[in-house]
């Protein structure tokens, strides 16, 4: 019968800016009982990634342009924060009520660009987050750090919860990986036999999957271990190999 796990790691302090993502990683898990195996996934959430490596913008910062204050007459929202979203968008895709649909940099359609104010500081401080530069390379540096601190080569996944432009709420989706293959092509027959090849977005189902643990408000669990998850192991991943140009 096949099993899987999925644990949050328990006890992780609040990161900050310089923190050293997989060795507190590593070092948290090994006092709290959690081995970390040869090829389990590592999910990670956005926001420490983010946090560690500073990629915040405090808005009282920002001076907005003629574009966002249009933008924010049109939805309601700060013209400080409609200027974050045209500065981390390669286009903004449209409006819809409050809602501002964007095309990440990177290549992500998104509500908001990714930028995000929870969970980084009082209200007042009027501090977001933005989407880690390269979340891929993030990624990366992270598994070579979980591998030099266990000696177990892992897979990783720093996740994010976006919004849609299609749909009410928001789920967990995969931002950048390391070690995983972007899409897992398989070539079976289905129950009567026909031939089936389906490409799954199995690194996404994953980083939904590690949402539910993860939560959305005080729950203080951005790190999530899966065991017993099949998986292509791919030095090269690349996840914008799983975006298609707008």
């Amino acid at each position: 019968m096949k099993e899987l796990k999925i644990i949050a790691i328990p006890n992780l302090p609040i990161f900050k800016k310089g923190d050293d993502v997989a060795q507190i990683i590593s070092g948290t898990s090994k006092n709290s009982g959690i081995l970390i195996d040869e090829n389990d996934i590592v999910v990670i959430a956005q926001k420490i990634v983010s946090k560690a490596e500073g990629a915040l913008v405090n808005l009282k910062d920002v001076t907005p342009t003629d574009e966002a204050k249009k933008l924010s007459e049109k939805t309601g929202r700060s013209p400080e924060i409609c200027q974050v979203y045209i500065d981390q968008s390669s286009k903004i895709l449209g409006t819809k009520g409050r809602m501002v649909i964007t095309e990440h940099k990177i290549g992500f359609i998104c509500t908001g660009a990714g930028v995000d104010s929870s969970n980084l500081a009082n209200k007042d401080e009027n501090m977001v987050s933005l989407l880690p530069k390269d979340p891929d390379r993030s990624a990366r540096e992270i598994r070579d750090g979980i591998y030099q601190e266990t000696g177990k080569r892992v897979a990783v996944i720093i996740n994010d919860s976006f919004g849609k432009p299609d749909r009410e709420g928001s789920y967990g989706i995969a931002i950048g990986i390391a070690g995983i293959s972007v899409l897992e092509t398989q070539k079976k027959h289905d129950l009567f036999g026909n031939e089936s090849n389906n490409k799954i977005a199995l690194i996404d189902e994953l980083a939904a999957a590690a949402s539910i643990l993860m939560g959305q408000s005080d729950e203080k669990q951005p790190v999530i271990l899966i065991k017993g998850a099949e998986f292509t192991i791919d030095e090269s991943a690349d996840i914008r190999k799983i975006l298609i140009p707008q």
